[in-house]
C-alpha cells in the first residue's frame, strides 16, 4: 500500500471515527457509564482498522485471556505514539494521558472524544482527583492503560516509573496487567540502532515528518506480551504510599525482565 493511499484511508477512517464517537456520546448522554463502555469498544474497533492501514502487524503472546477481562489496569513501556494505536487494538480501554495532549492536533480531539483521563502529574491536589477518576473507571468495569514512564523513550533503558496513579487500582482492588511492547522488524529488517527511529518517537522528534516517514514503511512487526496479572489486594500494610510504590516497582521489574 502506498503512502498516499495510507494517508487517504487514515483521513477517511479518522473522519468516520470522530462521527461515530460523537453519535455514541449523544446517544448515551444521560448514561455516562454506558457511554464510556460503548466508546471504549468503538475505540477498540477502530484501533484494529488503524493498525491495518498503518501496516502494523501485532503478535500477541503471554496471558492473552486477560485482554478479555474488565476493569483492568494495564501498564506498559512506552516507545512511540504507535504504542497507543496498538493498545487500542488489543482491548477496549481508556487512556491515562498528560493534560497537554488535549492541545495536540487531531490526537487532542481523539483523546477528548474517547474519554481519555487527563492527568496533572505535578499537583498533589490534582493527582488525588485524577486517581479518583481512574478508580471510578475501574470500578465500573472500564479498562484503563497507563504509561508510567511518563514519556516515550529510546528503548535503551526503561525509565523510572511514577507511582502516583497506582493508587487507583490499589483502592479498587483491580487486576494490574503489565504489557511489554517490543518492536521486532521494520520492512522485514530486524529493529536495530540504525532503523529504530523509523518507529520509535521520543525526545525532540517532530511528529508530522516522523509520521510521514512511518507511513512510507510497508510493514512494522511488533510483539506485545501480556504478562501475568499483579493482584493489588495482595499488597498488605497500612501505608498507602508504600503500597502503591510496591505495585509500581513490581510492574517495572516484570516489564524490565521481559525487555
Amino acid at each position: 500500500m502506498t503512502r498516499a493511499l495510507k494517508v487517504f484511508l487514515l483521513l477517511a477512517s479518522i473522519f468516520l471515527f470522530i462521527v461515530v464517537l460523537i453519535l455514541v456520546r449523544c446517544l448515551f448522554i444521560f448514561s455516562p457509564r454506558l457511554a464510556r463502555m460503548r466508546i471504549s469498544s468503538v475505540v477498540h474497533g477502530f484501533g484494529k482498522i488503524f493498525i491495518s492501514i498503518m501496516g502494523v502487524k501485532v503478535l500477541i503472546t503471554g496471558e492473552k485471556k486477560l485482554l478479555k477481562e474488565h476493569g483492568v489496569f494495564f501498564v506498559s513501556n512506552h516507545l512511540s505514539y504507535v504504542d497507543g494505536v496498538i493498545a487500542t487494538s488489543l482491548a477496549p480501554l481508556a487512556f491515562i494521558a498528560r493534560a497537554d495532549l488535549k492541545s495536540w492536533p487531531v490526537f487532542g480531539l481523539f483523546s477528548v472524544l474517547s474519554n481519555t483521563i487527563f492527568v496533572e502529574r505535578f499537583s498533589r491536589v490534582n493527582v488525588q482527583k485524577d486517581a479518583d477518576k481512574i478508580y471510578r473507571y475501574l470500578k465500573e468495569g472500564t479498562n484503563v492503560i497507563l504509561y508510567p514512564e511518563g514519556t516515550s523513550a529510546d528503548g535503551k533503558d526503561l525509565l523510572p516509573f511514577k507511582s502516583s496513579f497506582f493508587m487507583a487500582p490499589l483502592l479498587a482492588q483491580s487486576m494490574i496487567v503489565p504489557l511489554v511492547i517490543k518492536y521486532k522488524e521494520v520492512d522485514s529488517q530486524d529493529i536495530d540502532a540504525i532503523n529504530k527511529d523509523l518507529v520509535y518517537w521520543y525526545g525532540e522528534m517532530d511528529f508530522v515528518p516522523h509520521l510521514f516517514r512511518l507511513l512510507s514503511l510497508h510493514e512494522i512487526t511488533v510483539e506485545v506480551k501480556v504478562c501475568a496479572s499483579v493482584i493489588s489486594k495482595a499488597v498488605t500494610g497500612e501505608n498507602t504510599s508504600i503500597k502503591r510504590k510496591i505495585l509500581s516497582d513490581t510492574c517495572r521489574q516484570v516489564i524490565e525482565a521481559e525487555l
